[in-house]
């Protein structure tokens, strides 16, 4: 709720950011719950640790001030110890709890006055993009090592961070005895160093024996392997496993003969041919012509070599899912904005439903009130609402892609 409200607003002081949050929780209690769950003592108090938290992980910033605002254009500036420190005599804790009983029960508009009026606090959404790449990464270790693997990565990447820049694209080195210290109850720990070697895809890297084993994780490799599976991923559903079988294989010799294609991915000329000028077609494969002399002469033959230029795949994908995310955006919203009625309706008589069981309303009253939508309607409003469920989730999953897609190019950048 606390990410919520910046993200509405951008920037808030520590005190509406409270108070907002815990309107909203209240509000959303007495629609679950009839008003039973108002808190008015605790709730103001856990709101806060959770932004106390929040801003000691370096998720939510301190914002800069103006140094002199006598200036027509001041300068904004702040201290690094002030960055991600929140004062506590910033915050009455008594006034936070007036102020959010008052908009809770009240219609007018409160007027209170707090302590940090001029302290607003915004997101560090650089520390955001840090928590998903991990994740994603941590995430492929998952899948094809197990858990305890990912944990022993997320160790590696908590030192990394310690002894160099988070976004660097080769971190520093740690040792095996650090890591051991901060996994001092996972067995095997050698053994999943040997692992990570050989299944992260070059992101772990051995580098040196000293401290019983130096490693460096290489962000760069990380990302590039993902992004190579997922390219893979798209060419096998979008054109069959024989046409991804052709483009890895390019891919791995870097530049292929026309000839050779069939020969050593083990498929018919014919075929071989037909799915290679589909790649083509659909620009996933790239020629080279090749003369076999400098001479220029009809009578020399002209060798045609396919080869994949990856980053120009990659910034393709990158576009078709740009294109679909508008597509489900759209999609979504238009289902709900076409059976908004319905879906009112839906919502009254809950409510009313709810009302009825939190005041003791007899089975009768109840059923009567049910019996205001249709068979069809309910059946119309779980088929919408089913729907948009599902197009949330694929816009969950396109933008999982696309952050993939965008660090890989983010991390090729750097390397040039």
């Amino acid at each position: 709720m606390v990410v919520d409200v910046l993200l509405k607003e951008g920037q808030a002081t520590a005190s509406h950011i409270i108070v907002t949050s815990c309107v909203k929780l209240l509000e959303a209690s007495d629609n679950d719950d009839g008003g039973g769950g108002c808190n008015y003592e605790q709730q103001h108090i856990t709101i806060r640790n959770h932004l106390l938290k929040l801003i000691e992980n370096e998720f939510i910033q301190r914002c800069p001030s103006p140094q002199d605002p006598s200036k027509p254009v001041p300068i904004l500036s702040i201290k690094q110890e002030d960055l991600y420190n929140l004062p506590q005599d910033l915050l009455d804790l008594k006034a936070l709890q007036q102020e959010i009983q008052h908009r809770h029960t009240e219609t007018t508009k409160p007027t209170f006055t707090h302590p940090d009026t001029n302290v607003f606090w915004r997101l560090n959404y650089d520390r955001f993009h840090i928590e998903f790449r991990d994740s994603e990464i941590r995430n492929s270790i998952v899948r094809r090592v197990d858990p305890l693997a990912g944990e022993c990565l997320g160790a590696m990447l908590k030192l990394s961070y310690k002894v160099s820049d988070p976004w660097a694209a080769i971190m520093n080195v740690v040792t095996a005895a650090d890591i051991r210290d901060q996994l001092k109850d996972l067995k095997y720990l050698d053994q999943y160093f040997k692992i990570l070697e050989e299944q992260s895809g070059e992101c772990v890297q051995r580098v040196g024996d000293a401290g019983g084993g130096q490693y460096r994780l290489n962000m760069a490799n990380a990302f590039q392997s993902l992004t190579h599976t997922l390219i893979y991923n798209i060419v096998q559903e979008r054109f069959g496993s024989k046409a991804a079988r052709i483009f890895r294989l390019i891919h791995k010799k870097q530049m292929m003969e026309q000839d050779m294609i069939g020969e050593v991915s083990m498929i018919g000329k014919k075929e071989a041919n037909l799915l290679s000028y589909r790649l083509l077609h659909d620009n996933f494969l790239r020629i080279h012509e090749l003369r076999k002399t400098l001479t220029p002469s009809p009578a020399n033959k002209i060798i045609y070599l396919f080869h994949v230029d990856i980053n120009s795949v990659v910034r393709m994908v990158l576009e078709w899912c740009y294109k679909s995310m508008y597509n489900l955006i759209v999609q979504r919203e238009t289902r709900g904005t076409d059976n908004r009625r319905l879906l009112e309706k839906r919502t009254r008589v809950d409510s009313i439903v709810e009302n009825l069981k939190q005041s003791g309303g007899t089975e009768e009253q109840i059923q009567e009130v049910e019996e205001m939508m249709t068979p069809s309607e309910r059946a119309l409003v779980e088929q919408v609402l089913s729907t948009q469920d599902k197009l949330f989730d694929s816009e969950t999953g396109l933008d999982e892609t696309i952050f993939i897609l965008q660090m890989y190019l983010y991390y090729q950048v750097q390397k040039t």
